[in-house]
């Protein structure tokens, strides 16, 4: 699943400015959401833009700021991706590049970065419960004053998504999610719905 549809994602984002900005903004909208109703919201959203029923609180915060940075964020994101850093390395300055977006937190930045660069992932809270792992794991205070310990928690974070594997969070959230409404097929389906949100293609 990860293979057929996750890395089809990482280039479409890469492709452009645009491509990533409507990467970002499915994740915004997926917040606290039913990823069924996902591509109807983005489809909004590009329709009616700022105006969108869908952007609310915090998303259209984040939204007018994909939206007005989104060549500048596309830019440094490639440049981190190019790079020669090491893997945790790469993470950790995409996080943070990503963690400026308002309503993002610690899952869905490691999100971002998922689908942008094949790197960290979401474990939200079904994640944390089928691995049983400590919710204080996915807080992140972004008005804390020491930057150490800004980069200890996402550094934490980003070890326990590759530390699971990138793929395998996404294969497994796929196959999890699937259980959870007969108005997914199976996994595969889960999974492929992320990529035709955005491309509208199979």
């Amino acid at each position: 699943m990860y293979e057929q549809h996750a890395t089809k994602i990482q280039a479409y984002s890469q492709r452009s400015a645009d491509n990533m900005a409507d990467t970002v903004i499915m994740v915004l909208l997926s917040i606290q959401q039913n990823w069924l109703t996902v591509g109807e919201m983005l489809d909004d959203v590009r329709k009616t833009k700022q105006d969108s029923r869908f952007l609310w609180r915090s998303k259209k915060a984040g939204y007018t700021y994909i939206m007005t940075h989104k060549h500048k964020i596309h830019s440094q994101m490639m440049a981190v991706i190019n790079s020669h850093k090491s893997r945790d390395d790469k993470a950790l300055s995409l996080m943070r590049i990503f963690l400026r977006v308002p309503g993002l937190g610690l899952p869905k930045a490691g999100f971002v970065c998922q689908l942008t660069a094949g790197l960290v992932g979401c474990m939200d809270v079904h994640n944390i419960k089928m691995y049983d792992l400590d919710t204080r794991v996915l807080t992140l205070d972004k008005n804390v004053k020491s930057e150490a310990k800004i980069t200890a928690k996402i550094q934490d974070y980003v070890k326990l998504c590759h530390d699971y594997g990138t793929e395998f969070l996404w294969n497994s959230w796929c196959e999890y999610l699937s259980t959870k409404s007969d108005k997914w097929t199976d996994g595969f389906h889960v999974s492929e719905v992320h990529y035709t949100y955005l491309t509208e293609e199979k």
